[in-house]
């Protein structure tokens, strides 16, 4: 089963564990014009809005975040966690970008902080590169590089490296032979269990994360074919020039062991005077779970408009 884009998807697709926070919070959808249903939830109140997309994941994980005179709004892109799916044809990064645009309109929102983890981290610096306008700060976890040539420079993500490739092999072979037919959580289920561990500098805390298979987007029957889709829009590119000209003040955290090399979260602040990077050690692709006494004060601390401590510059 050879599936060249799965490397760069592994590098996507965000995963996450955590407890939901209850207190203030609604939910719904919102549907796009071409008649998609987004999932929505939003917890806590005040006048500052924090936007975190794949809902199914974060909102439990970065529960933290909600306090006093600030509301974050979680929510689900489409085809993943609990929005709907649609044509496989319509997926691509300028319509993740324009879902984003319809529900934050729809929700009311003039202004607000985005923080995007992983995949995610970059596409909401191209959103804020196409609606300025609309974002006061932008945090990017665990993100990919801003140019697709600098991953594969740096050697790709250093994630499959540390995956048991073997039993992921052998795995792969029992679903292609039918074994888990009318089965596909369970497939889901069992490759995350191989999976995970190779997300985390202490690879016991992979533990941490909760079962997402209940969701049939997580499916890998479902989300190869969205990643697919999705990074087939992408092409060969290079937001390094957009960012030039992009004054938004950008929080990059980094995670030092993480199996997205440390070189491109580099290149999101380099030479730009509005953004800096904090590196956090031990961690990996889940700094928020390794190293939650440092992720979350360093968060609150830019949100509330200031730079956090041992955050590097990246101006020249």
């Amino acid at each position: 089963m050879t599936r060249p884009w799965v490397s760069l998807a592994l590098a996507l697709a965000p995963l996450a564990c955590g407890g939901r926070a209850e207190s203030s919070a609604r939910e719904g959808r919102v549907t796009t014009d071409d008649g998609v249903a987004l999932y929505y939830r939003t917890v806590g109140e005040g006048p500052q809005t924090v936007v975190v997309p794949m809902a199914v994941y974060l909102e439990d994980l970065l529960a933290p975040l909600v306090r006093p005179g600030r509301r974050v709004v979680f929510y689900d892109p489409r085809h993943r966690g609990r929005s709907a799916r649609g044509d496989l044809a319509r997926v691509s990064l300028d319509r993740q970008i324009e879902d984003l645009e319809q529900l934050r309109a729809a929700l009311g929102i003039e202004r607000m902080a985005l923080i995007g983890w992983s995949g995610l981290g970059m596409e909401m610096a191209v959103y804020a590169i196409r609606h300025p306008g609309r974002v006061t700060r932008l945090v990017q976890v665990g993100a990919v590089p801003p140019a697709a040539r600098l991953l594969r420079a740096a050697g790709g993500d250093r994630r499959a490296e540390r995956t048991d490739r073997t039993a992921l092999a052998a795995l792969d072979r029992r679903f292609d032979a039918g074994e888990f037919a009318g089965n596909p959580a369970g497939f889901c289920q069992a490759r995350n269990r191989l999976t995970m561990p190779s997300n985390f500098a202490d690879t016991a805390l992979a533990a941490r994360v909760p079962d997402v298979c209940r969701w049939e987007n997580e499916w890998p029957v479902n989300l190869w074919p969205y990643f697919e889709a999705l990074l087939g829009s992408f092409g060969d590119y290079d937001w390094r020039d957009e960012l030039a000209a992009l004054s938004i003040p950008r929080l990059v955290i980094h995670g030092r062991e993480d199996g997205i090399p440390l070189a491109g979260a580099r290149a999101w602040v380099e030479g730009l005077p509005s953004a800096r990077l904090l590196v956090l050690s031990p961690a990996g692709h889940f700094p928020f779970i390794e190293r939650p006494e440092a992720f979350f004060p360093a968060v609150d601390r830019f949100l509330a408009g200031e730079w956090p401590p041992g955050a590097e510059g990246g101006a020249r």
